[in-house]
């Protein structure tokens, strides 16, 4: 290999070889040379030995890597040579790196994380396809910084969606303590960033006269959409879960869900009022696991509700209410009806925190029956009028 001075004028009027390549070393640069092709394509290579062995490092392409880049990237891989490093595998890292898009990483935490172990997946999926990744989606995680999160969160604060920003936060730390879990990151760029806007409690009690015209407005939704309003009329379950119903958890007990199917992790049985189940009953005469379908997408769930709810808001008159209100009503009913606190939260299955709570094995299913039959019965009389 010939031993040349590097110059752009003399790698510009170098003269590709009639056949095969030419190999050529920087005389002011150790390490560093040229490739070049009879086709006259010219690549800057740097040529080390490390542990006994040699080998050899391709840069990139005259004149797209520069000679002065050519020769900085040289300095780089004879320090890191020094080091007893690799400088191939540092390259392969550095491209790893890049590859490792927020975009794509998002994707795995879904399909590896989420997905496996949330029945609400999908609205992280959503959330961070409609905030983070806009932003963020071509940027290797290892490049954002806290002041990125920052910026989408003021976007949001700009233009008065508080709430909404909060919940990017949450499903965004999420997302980037699993990276740092699985040792991508060192460092969670969401670490020290606080909630971006003070919440105020839902106050909102649906009136007798408002359960009374949703009732009646869901009699024009799709047979899937007008039973899973009602089940969570009568039962008082928690959207989600209704929404994923299964044959597998319907008994003549009741309706068992798993722990793995309650958003605390808990065993819940929801003993079904005379109302609930001639509704299930109903769904159950249908194929498949998942009693509430669409039909469109086969046997699987529900996923949205927002559609039809507008046709709900329509019809019925209602305004400014949201599904988890009628959750709310049942346990308001339940309170009104006599029941006590400790009995509407195993009905409804809200974690009590009481440390005695935690020694208390006996199931409670007459009196979640009893509780769940007299609401039914009340709510009949409601939408009687």
């Amino acid at each position: 290999m010939s031993k040349v001075k590097f110059t752009d004028l003399w790698l510009q009027k170098l003269t590709p070889p009639s056949s095969g390549e030419k190999h050529y070393g920087d005389a002011t640069c150790s390490g560093l040379g040229i490739k070049h092709t009879s086709n006259n394509i010219k690549s800057f290579r740097f040529s080390f030995r490390l542990d006994k062995k040699t080998g050899t490092i391709t840069f990139g392409k005259y004149p797209d890597i520069s000679l002065r880049d050519a020769r900085q990237m040289a300095d780089e891989a004879r320090r890191l040579v020094a080091k007893g490093i690799d400088p191939r595998k540092e390259k392969q890292d550095r491209r790893k790196e890049a590859e490792m898009t927020v975009a794509v990483m998002a994707k795995e935490f879904i399909e590896k994380y989420e997905k496996p172990r949330n029945r609400s997946w999908k609205q992280a999926e959503d959330n961070l396809r409609l905030h983070l990744l806009p932003k963020l989606g071509s940027t290797p995680i290892q490049q954002v910084k806290r002041a990125d999160i920052h910026t989408i969160l003021d976007n949001l604060l700009d233009q008065g969606k508080g709430t909404t920003a909060n919940r990017a936060l949450a499903h965004m730390r999420k997302f980037f303590k699993w990276l740092v879990r699985r040792d991508y990151l060192e460092h969670a760029p969401t670490e020290q960033v606080e909630q971006p806007y003070q919440e105020t409690p839902r106050r909102r009690l649906l009136t007798d006269s408002e359960l009374r015209d949703l009732w009646h407005a869901s009699e024009a939704l799709s047979g899937p959409y007008r039973a899973f309003l009602r089940l969570l009329m009568l039962c008082g379950q928690r959207e989600t879960e209704t929404a994923h119903m299964r044959r597998s958890q319907i008994s003549e007990e009741g309706w068992l869900l798993s722990g793995a199917d309650t958003k605390n992790k808990r065993e819940h049985m929801v003993p079904l009022s005379r109302q609930a189940r001639e509704i299930v009953n109903d769904l159950l005469q249908q194929e498949g696991e998942f009693l509430l379908k669409s039909g469109i997408i086969g046997d699987k769930p529900i996923n949205g509700f927002s559609s039809h709810k507008r046709q709900v808001n329509s019809s019925s008159g209602v305004k400014d209410w949201v599904l988890h209100d009628i959750r709310a009503a049942v346990i308001s009913n339940l309170g009104r009806l006599g029941y006590s606190q400790y009995l509407i939260k195993k009905v409804v299955n809200h974690i009590e925190k009481d440390v005695t709570a935690d020694y208390d094995r006996y199931p409670y299913y007459q009196e979640k029956l009893d509780a769940l039959q007299a609401w039914a019965d009340r709510l009949d009389e409601i939408i009687a009028g």
